[in-house]
């Protein structure tokens, strides 16, 4: 019986040590965009150039809720570029995504092999559309 209870007691401990392992990659990886407090556009496309700040406080809500997550390495088929790109900063911390230029629903992390998924890509062109960015720009 207590050879039972040891062996069940050692499978609750690596369960929750698996469990812990995932929590905390995920974690690590989870690119969060809430921490911005200002939140700028870049569009050099063709002969469009747009530097812009997003001043209107429900268009920053949408871009911060649309482009947040787990990130994941990948090499995914899309087209990416630092000419096409949203930054998030509070003064000291950057975080720089560009969307897929074609229509996947994917966003690079600047310029890493890092990606995460755009939740509603739909909404996110909406509103960069309002500030001359459109898709796709490839």
């Amino acid at each position: 019986m207590k050879t039972k209870l040891l062996i069940a007691g050692i499978g609750i401990v690596i369960i929750a040590l698996v469990v812990l392992i995932v929590i905390i990659t995920r974690m690590k990886n989870y690119v969060d965009t809430s921490f911005a407090t200002e939140v700028s556009l870049k569009y050099y496309y063709i002969d469009k150039k747009i530097d812009v700040v997003v001043t209107d406080e429900n268009d920053i809500k949408i871009i911060k809720e649309n482009l947040k997550g787990v990130s994941y390495s990948d090499n995914p088929s899309c087209g990416f570029s630092l000419d096409i790109s949203i930054i998030f900063t509070d003064g000291e911390k950057n975080i720089v995504l560009c969307p897929a230029c074609d229509n996947c629903s994917t966003a690079r992390i600047d310029d890493s092999g890092r990606y995460i998924n755009i939740k509603d890509r739909k909404a996110l062109e909406d509103v960069l559309e309002k500030y001359g960015m459109t898709f796709p720009c490839v």
